[in-house]
């Protein structure tokens, strides 16, 4: 079994050009299915630059290591990136009276750029500035420092700046889980553990699987009824009904049908996901083109379009379809 890789938010989302606000919905969907990992890179990085310089303060303060936050507990039902990135601001500021300059620095530093591509780009000038303010407090002073936190504080806007509207990119989130949910959009550029390579296999290996699974699809043969019990002239209703544990396809939305009058005639009554493993098991239609009719907008390559195909059969390897 593939070991579970993460992968932080910023890079994905420069990877697939993904606006804000669809940022937003996959950090949702990722906190759903409990595969969003919101302290993972912020406790690496304090582990790398700020847990020896705060430890090693402790005798001089009268300050408490700081912890982590959690998500505020009224908004279990979602994640919302800016109020964590409050909680994180404060976090920070608690952290600060603790840890000098040169290691608050690198730590920063090195969360974004591992969190971003080209993150040294990321909040450059607000960063330069809270260093400036941070620097200053650093000349020609030794633990204990007692006005250091109150000349720091001054740079606290730019510290909420940058923290509160970066804070999502700084999320870990399983990479698989990522492509799969991902896998409508084309990859535009490939990042630091998210090439082409990556999507592909991740996509086939999540679409084989899938396949594993799969009920063997038979046409049922019709079940003797005596004619006593059960007229011809009045058939069971609940016969062609789909029922729990099986969906029910009649063979005349299909057979002898074009793939297109196939989509058209199934679309009220099925999932899509349906019609696709309708089109490709039993009409014996390409991935591509099934596709290229099934997908809500168009895509520059054939391999997107199967992509689109891939995640739907994942969707309908859960059911069990039969035809009538």
């Amino acid at each position: 079994m593939p070991e579970n890789v993460h992968i932080p938010l910023g890079k994905v989302q420069a990877a697939y050009d993904l606006t804000d606000e669809e940022l937003y919905d996959l950090i949702q969907k990722l906190w759903e299915r409990k595969q969003l990992f919101y302290q993972e890179l912020w406790a690496e990085t304090y582990e790398k630059y700020w847990h020896f310089a705060a430890t090693g303060s402790l005798p001089y303060t009268q300050e408490n290591l700081p912890e982590l936050p959690e998500p505020d507990s009224h908004h279990q039902s979602n994640f919302y990136p800016i109020f964590y990135g409050t909680q994180m601001v404060r976090y920070l500021m608690q952290l600060i009276k603790l840890v000098s300059y040169k290691p608050f620095r690198m730590g920063l530093d090195y969360l974004f750029e591992t969190a971003f591509e080209d993150g040294y780009k990321v909040a450059a000038e607000e960063r330069d500035i809270l260093y400036k303010y941070f620097e200053f407090t650093e000349f020609g002073r030794k633990p204990p420092r007692k006005d250091y936190y109150r000349h720091f504080k001054a740079g606290q806007p730019y510290l909420v700046s940058f923290i509160s509207r970066n804070m999502a990119g700084t999320l870990m989130a399983d990479r698989d889980a990522v492509i799969e949910i991902l896998c409508d959009y084309p990859l535009k550029r490939e990042v630091k553990g998210l090439t082409r390579r990556v999507v592909d296999s991740t996509l086939d290996r999540l679409a084989s699987s899938a396949a594993d699974i799969l009920p063997e699809i038979q046409p049922e043969a019709p079940a003797e009824i005596p004619a006593e019990t059960s007229p011809a002239s009045q058939p069971d209703p609940a016969a062609s009904a789909p029922s729990a544990e099986a969906i029910v396809v009649p063979s005349v939305l299909w057979m002898g049908k074009s793939p297109a009058a196939v989509r058209d005639a199934m679309k009220e009554d099925f999932d899509e996901c349906v019609t696709a493993h309708v089109l490709l098991n039993w009409c014996k239609v390409g991935k591509t083109q099934v596709g290229r009719l099934l997908s809500p907008k168009e895509f520059g390559d054939d391999k997107s379009y199967r992509n689109h195909v891939d995640k739907l059969l994942l969707r309908v390897a859960r059911l069990s379809i039969r035809q009538e």
